[in-house]
């Protein structure tokens, strides 16, 4: 496009006086000057629930159909959510996506490629969506032309000063910003917590109820539950989203370790302590404390923690003064915490000051309609993490799925899926037999529960011959992490997911104890 092609379409878009003129003149602006066959300008509604068509070059506005924001891994409605450019070289491969989208890639045609681009308003929020279908390589090229771009700026910019006289920006009540907080707060939670089941939509909203509030909430389930998603999730849609998320995993610390780890320590505080240190309760302030599996933390220390809770001031381990840290507090658990305050092993004043709110999580076994949208979430989340297509998976592999008890719930289907996507080929779906396979071999490779005559055998025989149970422990430690970057491949992630450590804690030990890694992924 030429200099003068530039000039006339911001001309016309300088002339407009609506949000939706404008949008017609872009539209024009983009059908004239590229190669693109259809345009199209979504905007969101007043709830924000759906988008609806206000303009389109190429095909009739009429036939265009509103998009759901039930379902938010559409590409129009994760253009809105990360606000970012998203191009959909194979829109045929989208499956499971609702009815309001297969009628939009209908009406498109099944193998035009997508171009999603972001409305912002004055404020930085999502407004509405461009959608442009076409040859990829026209997409391409219009996506990365700088003189589109320039023009994509003056529209933002037009677009920002209309809608705040049109959509009332500029004239908000003062319960406003917080019903719009709200509305970001459900968004997220329907987002990132995957199910259609009635259970999760009732996790969905508990979990919404739950960010809203400022009590702290304990969160009981199954290992492998998704406690620690939960916990980030309350973090997220709540007022504190803008400050740190902090967790502390109290199964993966050494006992005499968790003191300095959550309230830090000075120099020389304890041996190894050569210089002073943070510690997490310190880096929470202002956010979340989220403490994993509370149900290990040593007794002695439960005090410490009720102690904190009650005056929010904290001493760091060798310090003089204390110190002081507004934050809130999610706690995990899979043990039954009331059993162990009967049994003595957790104090009954800390439990209640915990426990002012909780959620339990059911296990996966319990929830198997949400199989097929979990497993497509998961396969998005590695085309996305890999920049690989693979076309979710067969009705055969499903139906494997649907007959396995999942004793390590969704942490081991994401392990299983995950696994499947690196050993499909781009653009296919998961075959029944690669899944076969994996579960064959995850079956064959679990641990047993008497101790094995292999040399790992052999080593943990050692380990009870000792008297120093400290070192025990840790060697221990140290021949579990090993086996398990063994058998996954060396992977220091899905390590960390499947032995359920921050991937954090994990890196620190394996450079501890210098073990080795294939990927540091």
């Amino acid at each position: 496009m030429d200099a003068v092609g530039v000039a006339g379409i911001v001309q016309a878009l300088a002339n407009a006086g609506h949000v939706t003129e404008l949008a017609v003149r872009l539209l024009q602006g983009v059908r004239l000057y590229s190669e693109v066959a259809t345009a199209l300008c979504y905007l969101r509604d007043a709830l924000g629930e759906q988008l609806h068509a206000v303009a389109s070059e190429g095909v009739a506005l009429e036939v265009l159909p509103p998009i759901s924001g039930a379902r938010l891994d559409s590409p129009l409605w994760y253009c809105m959510h990360t606000k970012e450019v998203c191009l959909v070289e194979q829109p045929c491969g989208l499956l499971g996506l609702g009815a309001d989208f297969d009628a939009l890639r209908t009406v498109l045609g099944a193998r035009a490629a997508l171009l999603a681009w972001p409305i912002l308003d004055d404020q930085g929020q999502s407004r509405g969506v461009l959608l442009l279908s076409g040859e990829a390589s026209t997409l391409h090229a219009w996506r990365n032309d700088r003189t589109w771009a320039a023009v994509m700026a003056v529209y933002q910019c037009l677009f920002g000063t209309l809608s705040e006289h049109q959509m009332g920006c500029g004239r908000r009540t003062p319960d406003e910003p917080m019903q719009a907080q709200r509305l970001e707060a459900r968004t997220l939670i329907k987002r990132e917590f995957v199910g259609d089941s009635a259970i999760a939509r009732q996790l969905r909203d508990e979990l919404l109820l739950l960010a809203e509030s400022r009590l702290a909430v304990l969160i009981t389930g199954e290992t492998g539950a998704g406690k620690d998603h939960a916990a980030w999730l309350i973090h997220q849609a709540s007022c504190r989203s803008g400050h740190a998320f902090v967790p502390l995993n109290c199964a993966a610390i050494p006992k005499d370790l968790i003191e300095a780890e959550l309230f830090g320590c000075t120099r020389g505080a304890y041996t190894g302590a050569t210089e002073a240190r943070e510690g997490l309760v310190a880096a929470a302030d202002g956010g979340t404390l989220f403490l994993d599996e509370i149900g290990d933390m040593p007794l002695p220390l439960q005090g410490t923690l009720l102690r904190l809770l009650n005056e929010k001031k904290y001493r760091p381990v060798g310090a003089v003064e204390e110190r002081n840290s507004d934050f809130r507090l999610l706690c995990a658990t899979h043990q039954p915490l009331s059993q162990r305050v009967r049994e003595g092993r957790f104090r009954q004043d800390l439990y209640f000051r915990i426990c002012q709110l909780s959620l339990h999580l059911p296990t996966l076994r319990s929830r198997r309609e949400d199989l097929g949208p979990l497993v497509a979430a998961l396969v998005r989340e590695h085309n996305g993490q890999e920049r690989r297509f693979v076309a979710g998976a067969t009705a055969a592999s499903l139906q494997l799925l649907y007959a396995h008890s999942f004793p390590g719930n969704i942490r081991e289907l994401r392990n299983l899926v995950m696994a499947a996507c690196e050993r499909t080929p781009c653009g296919q779906p998961i075959e029944h037999e690669v899944l076969r396979q994996l579960m064959h071999h995850s079956l064959a490779s679990a641990p047993e529960k008497r101790v094995p005559s292999s040399a790992g055998g052999e080593a943990l025989q050692s380990l009870l011959a000792t008297d120093d149970l400290p070192q025990a422990l840790e060697a221990f430690e140290r021949l579990m992490i090993d086996a398990r970057l063994q058998q996954l491949g060396g992977s220091r992630r899905r390590a960390a997911e499947s032995l359920g450590v921050p991937k954090r804690t994990l890196a620190r030990k394996c450079q501890k104890w210098s073990l080795e890694a294939a990927s540091h992924e």
